[in-house]
């Protein structure tokens, strides 16, 4: 791999739809020299899934993002190679298919597999990697430290043939010369993650942020066509009260505060229903602002009995 950096310097306020801080873009930019995957951390609904969209978006890599959302059941070749087995299996009934006698055929690589074994720029996105099994990330800690991997599937005896069917072998690594994925990998803290795997990325937690001025200004880049329709005032005092709203859902202990996303809808929603900001009331939910607002039922509940206790209700 080369030393220098063969990718450009993210500023995190270029994307169309999406502002990083200042401290978000130089962690990114640490991770994309260092060549470390980034592990992402930070409450629902603040972006933390979105930041690899924008970084490839300002790094001119938008067609080359690969995404894997995981799930409980994600093993870490998912993201490395596919074997069929299940065609393999099929395919052995017909006597006049050859195919099946190897294994080769039904090897295709996945995402970062791909990015590894081309060695071109790219950005790879796992979401969610607390989701998985232990093993996991613990199976991910030398594709990621090393960038090059074993096809555990594909038999020695078929490697060369594999190379000279499909361009890679049973070891796949990236060519000479050939450039590290960026990789930002997000979790939810549904787990503890092993502190070996910790150990190899470089860490950021994304937090909602704090001053009124950033929000309008996330707000404004995400409304699209209705940014000309929605003006400032209402913008500002929509912010305003979400972040009433967010301090009553602290002071209650809901689980899910709403975030930004839930902030930028939230706008759209008063913005069709002609509604002002002196008819928005934190003490005072309409039923459309609770549905935007709140996604879990305990949550609202709790909401409700803070605001009917305020009230004498």
């Amino acid at each position: 791999m080369p030393d220098h950096c063969p990718y450009q310097t993210f500023f995190g306020n270029q994307c169309a739809t999406y502002l990083a801080s200042p401290q978000t873009a130089e962690i990114v930019n640490l991770a994309i020299r260092l060549g470390r995957p980034l592990l992402v951390e930070g409450e629902a609904g603040c972006g933390k899934t979105r930041l690899a969209s924008a970084v490839a978006e300002e790094l001119k890599l938008a067609d080359h993002l690969i995404a894997m959302t995981v799930k409980s059941t994600s093993q870490a070749k998912d993201l490395l190679y596919r074997f069929d087995a299940l065609r393999r299996l099929q395919d052995a009934q017909d006597p006049n298919n050859t195919d099946a006698r190897c294994v080769h055929p039904y090897i295709e690589l996945e995402p970062l597999g791909h990015a590894i074994q081309q060695g071109l720029p790219c950005v790879v996105l796992i979401d969610e990697i607390d989701k998985a099994d232990i093993d996991f990330p613990n199976d991910l800690l030398d594709v990621l430290d090393r960038f090059e991997f074993d096809i555990e599937d594909l038999p020695r005896k078929e490697s060369a043939q594999c190379a000279k069917v499909k361009d890679f072998g049973r070891h796949v690594q990236a060519p000479a010369g050939g450039v590290k994925p960026i990789v930002i990998i997000t979790s939810n803290r549904e787990k503890q993650l092993p502190e070996p795997f910790l150990r190899r990325c470089l860490y950021t937690q994304l937090d909602f942020p704090s001053d009124p001025a950033v929000l309008a200004e996330i707000v404004g880049k995400n409304l699209d066509v209705l940014l000309g329709e929605i003006s400032d005032e209402l913008i500002a005092g929509a912010v305003e009260r979400f972040c009433q709203v967010r301090a009553r859902g602290r002071e209650v202990n809901v689980q899910k505060l709403p975030a930004t996303s839930e902030l930028v809808d939230w706008v759209r929603v008063l913005h069709w229903q002609q509604r002002s900001v002196e008819s928005v009331s934190p003490e005072h939910l309409t039923a459309a602002d609770q549905a935007v607002l709140f996604k879990l039922r305990q949550d609202l509940e709790r909401y409700r009995a803070r605001t009917a206790e305020e009230s004498g209700e």
